[in-house]
């Protein structure tokens, strides 16, 4: 069986994939962003744009997207998640791998998530200055 590209040590099928086929299934930020960053590395381009908070209109930004997936994304460290002002909010601060045209980076962030209607979404996300 596959692990999770998410580096969950899970199985794909056990992990991540359940959320890619229902995103609503995410109880957690974590559990999305995790969703999230597997898509990046497999390709799921619709998933990713449907996961974005409505108002962030994410299908305006498809071509810049699907750019995103054609880096190989090597690794995902959760650094840490928290709760936000209301249970409708939460934060995970999270460091990804990847390689591009032969080099190696990594990408920090924090990124927002919120609740509505029971579903998580991501809508932002904050870069330290020093990665």
């Amino acid at each position: 069986m596959k692990k999770c590209p998410c580096g969950s040590q899970r199985h794909y099928k056990n992990c991540c994939q359940p959320i890619h086929h229902a995103p609503e299934t995410a109880k957690l930020p974590a559990q999305l962003m995790r969703a999230r960053y597997s898509a990046y590395a497999l390709g799921l381009v619709d998933f990713i744009i449907a996961t974005y908070h409505p108002s962030c209109q994410a299908e305006h930004d498809r071509q810049e997207i699907e750019h995103g997936i054609h880096n190989h994304w090597t690794k995902l460290v959760v650094l840490q998640a928290e709760n936000g002002s209301d249970s409708d909010e939460g934060f995970v601060r999270f460091k990804a791998y990847f390689e591009q045209d032969g080099e190696s980076y990594s990408l920090q962030e924090r990124s927002r998530f919120v609740r509505e209607n029971g579903r998580w979404y991501y809508i932002d996300g904050e870069f330290p200055e020093s990665q």
